[in-house]
Formats: structure tokens, sequence, C-alpha cells
């Protein structure tokens, strides 16, 4: 089975790797405000502190938050 960006290959956490605040933003549209706002309210994952100016999220849990999102359907007409 071949495996992507959003089918990690292991569940080993030695292997999961940090993304930074351009790559999270990238993956979730979430601002970087709002990130953290879902952060404070427990709706988002932990960040953690890479140094005093930076932090970063596990890629798994910023994944597994992606997969959870609800998916819009539309109908033939393209409204929801």
């Amino acid at each position: 089975m071949k495996t992507s960006l959003f089918t990690p290959h292991s569940s080993d956490e030695l292997n999961d790797p940090i993304i930074k605040e351009k790559q999270r933003e990238f993956l979730t549209s979430v601002s970087r405000s709002h990130a953290f706002q879902l952060e404070r309210l427990g709706l988002f994952p932990q960040h953690i502190e890479l140094s005093a100016n930076t932090v970063g999220w596990k890629l798994s849990e910023v994944l597994a938050w992606i997969r959870s999102r609800p998916v819009v359907q539309f109908d033939q007409e393209g409204e929801c």
C-alpha cells in the first residue's frame, strides 16, 4: 500500500514529523489566531514549543483533526 501525507504509514511517535506554522495553516486553512483560540478550547491539537519564538504541531495530530472535520455535501444544484 502506498502512503502519502494524508495516510501515515506508522503510528511510531519517534517518526512523527513536527510541522511549523506555515505548514499548519496551509493544511488546515485556519488562521494563526483562530487555531490558538480552538486550541485553548480543546478543539485543536496542542502546539509544541520548539524555541522561545517558535511552535510546531505533530503532523499526525493535525491530520487527525482534518479528518475529523465534517464534510459538506452539495446537491446537484450546488446548494448545501
